[in-house]
């Protein structure tokens, strides 16, 4: 077929093939859409398609088009919007309450309660704070040691043995 034609065969043929794939596709804007992409196709391979068979053509190919386009579609699920409004909020978790912990940290010695805050709050390794206070990476681990064990003691006696 000649690509002169394509315009005389669109307009002969359009109205059928958009029925043909509306009762396919069961919806007007679909069918529109997959209308054009058949006509699309068949023109790309326009000089293959001998006149006689185009019309037998252009079925086989808007029936292959929908076929895809229905696949395509049903691994989506279509929501409108609204139906998201009277869902709640994500919840936001509760912050922990670390009164008792702070509390706790400000009555260890400034050297224990230095070695806390650096390891926990700051995020430095044992390396970095010994760098830091000009002592070894021993020392550092037994001040830990000492200040976790003194502050697990204190929180224990303020939740009345409860855990921490």
């Amino acid at each position: 077929m000649k690509r002169e034609r394509f315009e005389e065969f669109l307009s002969k043929n359009e109205k059928r093939i958009f029925n043909y794939i509306w009762h396919l596709t069961r919806n007007e804007t679909d069918a529109q859409d997959v209308t054009q992409a058949a006509f699309i196709a068949f023109f790309e391979h326009i000089e293959s398609i001998d006149e006689s068979s185009a019309v037998a053509y252009m079925y086989k190919i808007a029936y292959n088009k929908s076929i895809t386009f229905i696949k395509n579609k049903a691994r989506y699920v279509e929501k409108d919007p609204a139906d998201f409004q009277y869902l709640a909020a994500p919840v936001k978790p509760e912050e922990p309450d670390y009164s008792a912990l702070h509390a706790a940290m400000k009555e260890l010695p400034p050297k224990l309660a230095g070695v806390i805050h650096l390891q926990y709050f700051e995020k430095l390794s044992y390396k970095e704070i010994a760098s830091q206070l000009g002592t070894t990476v021993k020392a550092v681990e037994s001040l830990c040691v000492r200040a976790k064990k003194i502050l697990r003691k204190k929180l224990m006696q303020e939740s009345g043995g409860k855990g921490v």
